[in-house]
This record gives C-alpha cells, sequence and structure tokens, in this order.
C-alpha cells in the first residue's frame, strides 16, 4: 500500500507528524491526547536514557553449529494457535483520526507474517460506543490475526467484567490486556492515577473474563516484589514492559504545556524506571505460573533472541514497527522480515535450532 493510502485522503496521521511543537494544539481532548502521543513517542529525545540493558548481554557464538540456516524455525505456540515467530506488535494506538489507518496496516502484515498483535487502549469504548468501529475494521481487514485487548487499570477498577468482556468481543480478541502506567497516570495533565483497589480488579477479572489476562507495564518495567505479588493470581503473562524505550513521562512532559509543576516533575523523573533486563531476569527467576513477554526498547531481531535466551516467551515491539508502519504495508513487511532474518541468524550463531532449543541451552551471559 502506497504511503499516501495509510495517511487517508486529508493526510491525517502525515499533518499529525509534521505539525510543530505549538502547546496550544493540546487540547486536552482524548482524540487529542492520542494523536500527541504518536508525534512525541517518534521523537529521540522521548527514549529512555541508558536503555534496555540488551546491549550489555551477550549470546554465546558457536564456530560450528550442526545444522543448516533452512532448518531453522521460529515457530511457537500461544493460547493453542500457531505463531510464525516469538515476536508480537506491541499495544500502542487508539482513538483518534487516523489510528484506524495505522492499526489496518499493522493488523494486516502480522496477520501476513504470522505475529500476534495488541492493540491501544479500548478506554474509549466504555463511553463512546461508536468507538467500536475502529477494532471491526481492524479485526475485519485480519479475520485470523492473534489478537490481544488493552485496558488501564485505572479504568478496570471502575468497570464492570462485562464492559471488559464487550471490549474483547468487539475485537474477537484471543486475551485481554491490563496495562499499568502510574508514572505516566501522575504526568498526563489528564492522567487518572487511581490505582486503590487495583489487585482486588485484576483478582475479579481473572477469575470471571473466561479469557486469558495479561499484565503488561508501559515502559517502567517490574520490580521483583510485584512480580511476586502477582504470581499465584492466576494470570496468563506479564509483559515487561520495562525501561529502555519510549518513556512515557517523558512524553507527558512534553505535553505539559504551561503545566509547570507537571513539566518540572517529568524532568524530575525522566529516567524512572526498571530496565529491561533487570525485570526480565527477576521474572524468570521466579519461576512464576505466567509467562513471561518482553518489551521496552527491544530495536532488533537480536534484541528479541536475547530475551528469548533469557527466558521470555514473546518479545514485543512497537516504535520500530509504528515508524514502519507510516512508510506503508510494504515498509512494515519488510522491517519485521528483517527481524524475523536477524532472530533466525542469532539461532543460526549460537547452534539452536528453534527457540525452544534456544531458551534451554541458557546460551547468554
Amino acid at each position: 500500500m502506497a504511503t499516501e493510502n495509510i495517511y487517508g485522503e486529508n493526510h491525517t496521521i502525515k499533518h499529525i507528524l509534521n505539525q510543530k511543537m505549538d502547546f496550544s494544539l493540546f487540547d486536552g481532548s482524548f482524540e487529542g491526547r492520542k494523536a500527541d502521543h504518536i508525534r512525541l513517542a517518534l521523537e529521540a529525545r522521548m527514549q529512555a536514557v541508558g536503555g534496555s540493558g540488551l546491549d550489555q548481554v551477550q549470546l554465546v557464538h558457536e564456530a560450528l553449529p550442526d545444522l543448516d540456516f533452512h532448518e531453522i524455525s521460529l515457530a511457537t505456540r500461544l493460547f493453542g494457535r500457531d505463531l510464525a515467530a516469538p515476536m508480537f506488535v506491541s499495544s500502542m494506538t487508539a482513538g483518534h483520526a487516523g489510528s484506524v489507518n495505522l492499526n489496518v496496516t499493522l493488523a494486516r502484515v502480522a496477520e501476513s507474517r504470522g505475529w500476534a498483535m495488541g492493540v491501544g487502549s479500548q478506554r474509549r469504548q466504555l463511553f463512546d460506543h461508536t468507538a467500536d468501529a475502529e477494532w471491526l475494521e481492524v479485526r475485519k481487514a485480519a479475520p485470523k490475526l492473534i489478537l490481544f485487548g488493552n485496558i488501564g487499570l485505572a479504568q478496570l477498577i471502575e468497570a464492570s467484567v462485562d464492559d471488559i468482556r464487550r471490549l474483547a468481543d468487539s475485537l474477537e480478541a484471543a486475551a485481554m490486556i491490563v496495562h499499568l502506567n502510574p508514572l505516566q497516570e501522575c504526568l498526563q495533565p489528564e492522567g487518572t492515577p487511581h490505582y486503590r483497589g487495583g489487585f482486588k480488579a485484576l483478582e475479579r477479572l481473572v477469575r470471571e473474563l473466561k479469557l486469558p489476562v495479561i499484565v503488561k507495564e508501559t515502559g517502567c518495567g517490574f520490580s521483583q516484589a510485584t512480580l511476586m505479588r502477582l504470581n499465584g493470581l492466576g494470570l496468563a503473562a506479564v509483559d515487561i514492559g520495562g525501561y529502555g524505550g519510549t518513556h512515557w513521562g517523558r512524553i507527558e512532559g512534553g505535553r505539559a504545556g504551561d503545566n509547570e509543576k507537571l513539566k518540572r516533575t517529568a524532568e524530575t523523573f525522566r529516567d524512572w524506571g526498571i530496565a529491561t533486563t533487570e525485570g526480565l531476569v527477576a521474572a524468570v527467576a521466579l519461576r512464576p505460573d505466567y509467562m513471561v513477554w518482553a518489551s521496552g526498547g527491544l530495536r532488533s531481531g537480536l534484541d528479541a533472541a536475547k530475551t528469548v535466551a533469557m527466558g521470555a516467551t514473546l518479545a514485543g515491539f512497537a516504535k520500530p514497527l509504528i515508524e514502519a508502519a507510516l512508510g506503508g504495508e510494504e515498509c512494515l513487511d519488510q522491517t519485521m522480515q528483517a527481524l524475523e532474518y536477524e532472530f533466525k541468524t542469532a539461532l543460526f550463531c549460537t547452534g539452536a535450532k528453534d527457540v525452544a532449543q534456544l531458551r534451554e541451552m541458557k546460551a547468554w551471559r
């Protein structure tokens, strides 16, 4: 698909990305907020300093692998279904002009390549049923895609399980993600930092939803203590969502406009978080009853291979994919092919024929 077709007749996304940082644009509306997030997330200054820790991880090189490259398989199973690779499109955007086109692009290519995909926040659907149309279009574009729904913990606390089930049904979702973003909620001008009762809300959802429930952070990671609290809850997975990629505290600071208190606080917390590798090591060491997924600053197929070698089941990508999706389906497909090839190269050069063997080998240091 050509770039101009993704942007749509009014070139909405292109217009958003080309806007100068004029704080009068930040009108506080739901749609305006989501558009701000895309524009800011692509800026280098919004990326965490110090990284995810993956640059400090090395896979052990095998100079004499006893296999041929064509034998290597990235295939894996998830929720009883086949994936072509242990990689997924991380939850990113929804609920604004242009997000439908972006999500359709992501969904089509993810389906064609056999990846799974998490959608952006479905919060808007809780109060605006017309928002269902976005996900109906995405599902229509990719009828066989493994999709994960997405709602914030603050919204989960206030919603009924029937409300969340409606969100999942609108996607024909294979699982529901509950995202945790306490720092972002504190710094967002429209934030809802209301987490009291969150653990009980998670317990209720796991018990009553009858779908796998995944908990993820959005870039600040998990401590060992929190990972231990989540063990035994019945979660299907915990997505580490660690420090190392796009930092939502920085983004909300970029949206603070004339609010000096929020701007100052965002600057103070610009490096807040637990690195992806630190959270991943802590989670795997627990041997939890949930799968461990890794996201937060992954930028290559080698990064994904490192997280799998360290014990992750799936590896999630966000920024590299949304950048590619803005260039069209062909650009996105090429990016995802490259990520797969890098992952396969890592397998070949460690002597692993598949992802299960890579994980079992513990060939990292």
